[in-house]
C-alpha cells in the first residue's frame, strides 16, 4: 500500500514540478534538504561518520557538519531534479549540461569495443546518464530493484523514455554481455560496499570492499572502461566529465582486476575530495573493512592505562574469531589534559547533556582540553573508545558521539555522567553495579597479564638476573597517591621482613619500583638490597627500566609482595596465578577510603593476604607454608564475553 501511495506521489509531483522552473524547484530542494539534515538522525549520523574517516585529519568538526549538510541540500536537490526528469530533453541537456572530453566516448564507440560507463552516487548519477543517451549515444543502465516495486517502475520509465535502456540486476545481467560485444555502451553504479565477499582495494587510506562485476566484464569482453562524474556546478547547471579510459587484459587474471578496481578508485577519490558534498556519504561504505581502530584514553595514570589496554586487546582477541587478524585492529593511544581542574568539571557536565547533534561541534571539548590534546583528538577516527577512571570518562562520551563509535568505560562513572553514556562499562563488584545489560562486572581491575607472554618474559628476564632456579619472591614497590604514602620507614621495615625471610628460606629477591616511587625510597632500596647477596635483581624505574622487569618478576617469583596503594598493580600480581601479599602504606585522609573497600574485597574473596608492614614477616610464613596457588580470577573471561557481545 505504502508503494501503491509513493508512486501515486511521485507520479503527481513529477507533473506540478514539469511546470515549475527548474531554479525554483532547486531553490525549495536547498530548503528542504536543510530540513532532512536536521531531522534523519539515523543517516545523518552515518554520513558524518564517513566523513570523520575520510577526513579526520583534514578538516574541522565544523568543516565536517557543514560538509554533511551540503550532501543534504544536494541530496535534495538532485531529488528535484528527478521529479523534473520530463522536462529533461537535448535543449535542456545543452542548456544546462557541459561535457569534457567527450572524445573518450566517441572513440571507445568508433572503435567497436564497446564501453563501460561507471560512476557512483555522485552529483546527478541520473542526469548523467540520461546526458549519454540524448547525445546519440543510448546507454543501457544497470539498476538494483528497490522494495517498493511500484515506485522503481515508474523511475524505470523516467530513464527509457529519456532513451536508457533498463538493464535489472539478475537474469536480465547476461543482456550487458550481448551489448557490450556489439559495441554498445553501458552505466554502472559502482561504488558501494561489496561485503566480506568483495574485493578490497584502497580508499581514503582504509581497505574498502568493492564489486568486482564491471571489471570482470571489462575483462572479458576488452572493452574500455570511462570513469564519469557529473559536478553540480551552480543551481542546475552541471559538468559532465569523462576521464581516460582504461582497458583489463584479458589474461591479466585476479590482479588485472583488482588494478582496475584501484584506478577506479583512484579516481572516485579524486572527485570525492574535490567536491565532497556531491558523494551521498549517507550509506556505510566501509562496513566489510578488516581494519578498525580502538582509541584508548590516557589520564596520564599507568594503571589507568594498563586496564584501558587490557580491555582494547580484549576487542582485538575478539575481532579475531570474526576473521580478522590481531593487526586489523589498531590501538591508538591519545593523553587527555585538562586546561584546569574547573573545565574538567564543567566538560562533565557537558557530557552529561550531549547527544548525537553534538558531532560535529565539539566546542565544549576545545573549551576544556589543552590544545595539544584537542587536536590529536580531533585528527583522529575510531571505531571503538576506551577509557578508565572519571578524568576521561566525559572525553570517552564525547568521542562516541563524534565517531559514532562504540564506547568502554572502565570503572563506574561519576557523576553527573550515568550508565547510558557508554555502550559497556565494566565494574568492579565493590562498586555495587547495577544490574544492566551494558554493565560487566568484575572481581578486580582489568590488566594486560597474559600467561604466555609472562612465561617469556620471565625467560629474557633470567639472562639478566642471573636467577637459575629455587624459590623466589618478588617485590614491586609503587609510591605516593593522593590517599596513602610510602614513608621511609614503611618501606625499610618491608625490606627488613623480606630480607629476613630470604635468608630464613633461601630465596632470592627480584625488585622493582615504578615511576611513582620517590628518591627517599629507591635509596633505601639500594642501600639495603644492592649488596645483599639474596637480590638477584633491583630494578629502580626511575633510572634504568627494563621493559620486561615487572611481566618478568611475575613469571619467575613463587609469591609476590606488592604496595597496596595500586589496585591496578595487585590485580596484576593476582592474574600471574602466584601468591600476592599486599602491604599497607601510611594513610593520608580520614574515613573510610574506596580504596581499602577493594583492597578487603579482594582479601575476601581469597585473592590476597593484606598485612601491615610490621606484621608481613608473619604473613609472608603464612603464605609460604600453604601449598595452594594463588587464586584465578575469571574477570578476564567476562571481560572478554562483554566485549564479545558488543561488537
Amino acid at each position: 500500500m505504502l508503494d501503491y501511495i509513493a508512486s501515486i506521489a511521485v507520479r503527481a509531483l513529477n507533473i506540478v514540478f514539469n511546470i515549475v522552473p527548474i531554479s525554483a524547484s532547486l531553490w525549495l530542494g536547498r530548503r528542504l534538504g536543510g530540513l532532512v539534515f536536521f531531522l534523519n538522525k539515523r543517516r545523518r549520523v552515518i554520513a558524518y561518520a564517513n566523513l570523520k574517516a575520510a577526513f579526520s585529519k583534514e578538516k574541522s568538526p565544523q568543516e565536517l557538519r557543514k560538509i554533511t549538510k551540503a550532501v543534504y541540500v544536494n541530496m535534495v536537490q538532485t531529488f528535484m531534479e528527478i521529479l523534473s526528469l520530463t522536462k529533461v530533453d537535448r535543449a535542456y541537456v545543452d542548456k544546462y549540461i557541459t561535457i569534457i572530453d567527450r572524445q573518450h566516448m566517441d572513440n571507445a564507440v568508433i572503435s567497436g569495443r564497446g564501453a563501460i560507463l561507471l560512476t557512483g552516487h555522485y552529483g546527478d548519477w541520473e542526469l548523467s546518464s540520461m546526458t549519454s543517451a540524448l547525445h546519440d549515444y543510448p546507454i543501457m543502465v544497470l539498476v538494483r530493484e528497490q522494495k517498493m516495486k511500484h515506485l522503481n517502475e515508474l523511475l524505470n520509465q523516467l530513464r527509457e523514455s529519456k532513451g536508457c535502456k533498463v538493464i535489472r540486476k539478475g537474469i536480465e545481467t547476461k543482456n550487458i554481455l550481448k551489448g557490450l560485444k556489439k559495441g554498445e555502451v553501458v552505466g554502472i553504479l559502482s561504488d558501494q560496499d561489496a561485503g566480506r565477499n568483495g574485493m578490497f582495494v584502497n580508499f581514503f587510506g582504509r581497505p574498502t570492499s568493492t564489486h568486482t562485476g564491471a571489471m570482470v566484464m571489462a575483462q572479458r569482453i576488452g572493452c574500455d572502461i570511462i570513469p564519469n562524474f557529473i559536478v553540480r556546478t551552480r543551481g542546475p547547471y552541471h559538468v559532465l566529465h569523462l576521464e581516460k579510459p582504461f582497458n583489463i587484459s584479458p589474461d591479466s587474471g585476479e590482479e588485472g582486476v583488482r588494478q582496475g578496481l584501484q584506478s577506479y578508485a583512484n579516481v572516485l577519490e579524486k572527485y570525492v575530495r574535490a567536491h565532497p558534498e556531491q558523494w551521498l556519504w549517507l550509506h556505510k561504505r566501509w562496513k566489510s573493512t578488516p581494519v578498525r581502530t580502538v582509541l584508548v584514553l590516557n589520564d596520564g595514570k599507568a594503571g589507568h592505562l594498563n586496564q584501558s589496554l587490557s580491555v582494547a586487546r580484549e576487542i582485538q582477541k575478539a575481532r579475531t574469531t570474526q576473521g580478522y587478524a590481531l593487526e586489523d585492529t589498531r590501538i591508538t593511544v591519545v593523553d587527555i589534559k585538562y586546561k584546569s581542574r574547573f573545565r574538567r568539571i564543567a566538560l562533565s557536565v557537558a557530557a552529561a547533556l550531549c547527544s548525537w547533534r553534538c558531532h560535529g561541534c565539539m566546542r565544549c571539548m576545545k573549551a576544556c582540553l589543552e590544545k595539544e590534546s584537542y587536536d590529536v583528538l580531533m585528527g583522529t577516527y575510531s571505531e571503538f573508545v576506551v577509557s578508565c577512571g572519571s578524568s576521561t570518562a566525559p572525553v570517552n562520551a564525547f568521542m562516541a558521539i563524534e565517531n559514532n563509535a562504540k564506547n568502554i568505560l572502565i570503572m563506574r562513572p561519576s557523576a553527573p555522567l550515568g550508565y547510558g553514556k557508554f555502550k559497556l562499562a565494566i565494574v568492579p563488584r565493590h562498586d555495587n553495579p547495577p544490574k544492566r545489560k551494558n554493565v560487566a562486572i568484575t572481581s578486580m581491575a582489568p590488566n594486560l597479564i597474559n600467561r604466555e607472554a609472562l612465561k617469556a618474559q620471565g625467560e629474557r628476564l633470567k639472562d639478566i638476573s642471573g636467577v637459575t632456579g629455587g624459590k623466589t619472591i618478588g617485590l614491586l614497590i609503587g609510591g605516593d597517591n593522593p590517599e596513602f604514602s610510602l614513608t621511609g620507614d614503611l618501606i625499610n621495615k618491608v625490606i627488613d621482613s623480606a630480607v629476613r625471610f630470604s635468608r630464613a628460606t633461601g630465596a632470592s629477591i627480584l625488585a622493582t619500583t615504578s615511576r611513582r616511587t620517590s628518591k627517599e625510597v629507591e635509596s633505601i632500596l639500594k642501600e639495603k638490597l644492592k649488596g645483599d647477596a639474596a637480590c638477584k635483581l633491583l630494578v629502580i624505574a626511575n633510572e634504568n627500566n627494563i621493559d620486561e622487569a615487572v611481566g618478568g618478576i611475575l613469571a619467575l617469583s613463587d609469591m609476590i609482595i606488592v604496595s597496596a596503594e595500586s589496585v591496578s598493580m595487585i590485580s596484576e600480581a593476582i592474574a600471574s596465578g602466584k601468591k600476592v601479599i599486599a602491604f599497607e602504606l601510611e594513610k593520608k585522609v580520614q574515613g573510610s577510603t574506596k580504596h581499602e573497600r577493594v583492597l578487603k574485597s579482594l582479601e575476601d574473596s581469597g585473592y590476597v593476604a593484606v598485612a601491615k608492614p610490621e606484621g608481613l614477616y608473619g604473613a609472608l610464613e603464612s603464605a609460604w607454608n600453604t601449598n595452594v596457588t594463588g587464586k584465578e580470577s575469571a574477570d578476564n573471561q567476562t571481560i572478554y564475553d562483554a566485549v564479545r557481545r558488543l561488537i
